[in-house]
C-alpha cells in the first residue's frame, strides 16, 4: 500500500526508551533524550475517542518511506488531530474529581500556583506535546523564563516556569518524579525518572542531572 494513503493521518507518541526495548525492535522509532518517539496511523477519530494502529517494521517495509518522513509528517499531522491542551494543575485536579466548587476556586487559585498541565485535547499520551514544533519555544517566550519540565505519565507533562517560582529545587522535583513513579503510577504509563530543562535563550531542552 502506498505511504501517501496514509501520510496525513500518522501521528507520533512518546515511550520511555530503556522500559521499552522489546517493542523497539519491532517498530520505526526515533530517540528523543532519554525517550523514544513511536508511530501510530489514525484509523478513526471523534470528539471522545482515537482509534490507531501501531506502525510496525512489517507495515513500515511496504512503504517507499524513511523513518524522517514518518517524523515529519507525525509533526505536522498531531497537533493537527490530537490538539493541545494547557491548564493549571488545580484546575486539572478540579477536573479529574468532576468538582465544579472546587473548579470555581482551582481557577482563582492556579494563578499563583505556576504549575502547567500539558497534554493533548483526550489527555491521552499526551505526553508527545513535548515535540510539537515551537511548543517550548513559544512557552517559554510568554513565560519569559527557563522551563522544567516533570513528565508525569505518557498522558502528561508539568512545566514550571523558573521565573515564576525562583527558589525551587531541582533535586526535590527528581525526588517527587521518582517517588510519583513507584508510588502511584501505573508500570504501563511510566515515561521517566528524568527532570527535562528548556534553556529560552539557546532553544534547548537538555535532561537535567
Amino acid at each position: 500500500m502506498a505511504y501517501e494513503k496514509f501520510n496525513k493521518n500518522i501521528i507520533f507518541k512518546l515511550i520511555n526508551k530503556d522500559k521499552n526495548t522489546e517493542l523497539l525492535k519491532t517498530v520505526p522509532h526515533k530517540e528523543y533524550l532519554d525517550l523514544a518517539v513511536i508511530f501510530y496511523v489514525v484509523l478513526s477519530k471523534d470528539d471522545e475517542s482515537l482509534k490507531c494502529k501501531l506502525i510496525t517494521n512489517e507495515i513500515f517495509r511496504d512503504w517507499v518511506a524513511t523513518v524522517d518522513m514518518l517524523m515529519e509528517d507525525a509533526v505536522e499531522n498531531t497537533p493537527r488531530l490530537l490538539g493541545l491542551k494547557i491548564r493549571g494543575i488545580l484546575t486539572t485536579l478540579a477536573d479529574i474529581l468532576h468538582d465544579d466548587d472546587f473548579k470555581a476556586v482551582a481557577e482563582e487559585e492556579d494563578s499563583d500556583l505556576p504549575l502547567y498541565v500539558v497534554t493533548n485535547r483526550n489527555s491521552m499520551h499526551g505526553a508527545a506535546v513535548l515535540l510539537y514544533r515551537d511548543l517550548l519555544k513559544a512557552f517559554a517566550a510568554r513565560k519569559k523564563s527557563d522551563v522544567y519540565i516533570i513528565p508525569c505519565s505518557i498522558h502528561e507533562l508539568i512545566m514550571i516556569p523558573t521565573v515564576e517560582c525562583p527558589g525551587i529545587d531541582p533535586q526535590e522535583l527528581k525526588n517527587l518524579i521518582y517517588y510519583v513513579n513507584r508510588n502511584e503510577l501505573r508500570e504501563d504509563e511510566f515515561l521517566s525518572d528524568n527532570l527535562y530543562f528548556y534553556d529560552v535563550v539557546k532553544d534547548e531542552i537538555t535532561i537535567v542531572d
